[in-house]
């Protein structure tokens, strides 16, 4: 089996690479990605290119079996065309790559934010329900159009197996993104009156996850989130933070100026991030548990433990 990942050189696709290149099963593994992995990495064959780029004919080089779509930009971009650009665009090229090459079986990495953060979601969020139009930040609502671009796709193939996974946050000790870094701030600020449950996944339990779903052939989307949860309260005390309550409406107003004047200090991302903080967005995991028999090595209390473990100095006291 000859396998392409795009956006194979970072923190959760190196960790694919590996788990990919253990299996017997596997010939070769394409790594399309802007960076070279870290390190050398059995059966993988770095392609230096942007997912922006036309892609056909590295999809047309040789057959490919399965192509797993992971190239994204998490970080928000100030620039959000060029965002557009690598996200959108990034996926329509693979899907011509993958329309040029023949291939058959797609699995595209998504996220639990393309659920929407909305009042209404007060139970965990089942994968055969609606992903809203409401709340959304660039990434998120980004997410949920590449999701729909991909069942079109797949809708017009009879035959094609189109899996999503949707991740809740990633953590564990390689990871560095945004909403870490916010809750490593010495003031995390949060609308007046909530303390909501946080989600987290392990990066080896993500790759692991991706490579069971894959193997599974089951069509459709897969929740991929830990067992338990955390309140935000908690987060912050063991990361040797202070949570300061503002109103909502001050809040909004403040990231916004934030984000517009670019002051890192107080925020990383736009305002619309703040929606996933106000309203919860809490998924079951539980069609990747009891239909494809995955197991999660870490409970969320535990990658919060190994992200910590590798960042000694941001312990409480």
């Amino acid at each position: 089996m000859r396998v392409l990942v795009t956006g194979g050189s970072g923190y959760i696709g190196t960790r694919l690479l590996e788990a990919l290149a253990t299996r017997p099963d596997v010939e070769e593994i394409l790594d399309v990605d802007v960076r070279p992995p870290r390190a050398p990495i059995p059966k993988v064959r770095h392609v230096a290119r942007s997912v922006a780029d036309d892609l056909r004919a590295v999809f047309t080089e040789r057959p490919i079996d399965l192509v797993m779509h992971l190239a994204w930009v998490l970080d928000p971009l100030h620039d959000a065309a060029r965002q557009r650009h690598v996200c959108i665009d990034g996926t329509q090229r693979v899907l011509e790559g993958c329309a040029a090459g023949g291939v058959r079986h797609l699995l595209f990495v998504s996220s639990a934010t393309a659920y929407g953060a909305h009042p209404a979601h007060d139970h965990l969020l089942r994968e055969d329900e609606p992903l809203r139009e409401e709340f959304h930040f660039q990434y998120s609502a980004e997410k949920r159009e590449a999701e729909g671009l991909c069942r079109r796709f797949a809708d017009e193939r009879p035959g094609m197996l189109l899996q999503v996974a949707r991740p809740c946050v990633v953590g564990g000790p390689n990871v560095s993104n945004f909403i870490f870094r916010s809750m490593e701030k010495p003031v995390v600020p949060r609308p007046l009156g909530t303390d909501p449950e946080v989600q987290l996944v392990h990066e080896d339990d993500v790759a692991a996850a991706l490579v069971a779903i894959v193997a599974s052939r089951l069509p459709g989307a897969f929740n991929v989130a830990a067992d338990g949860t955390l309140r935000l309260s908690e987060i912050a005390r063991r990361m040797n933070a202070r949570l300061l309550s503002v109103p909502w409406p001050l809040l909004r107003a403040l990231a916004a100026a934030a984000w517009h004047v670019r002051l890192r200090a107080v925020t990383e991302a736009p305002p619309g991030y703040l929606y996933f903080v106000r309203y919860p967005w809490l998924v079951s995991n539980r069609r990747l548990r009891e239909e494809v028999g995955f197991r999660f090595r870490f409970t969320a209390d535990q990658v919060l433990g190994e992200y910590m473990a590798a960042r000694p100095s941001r312990a409480a006291a």
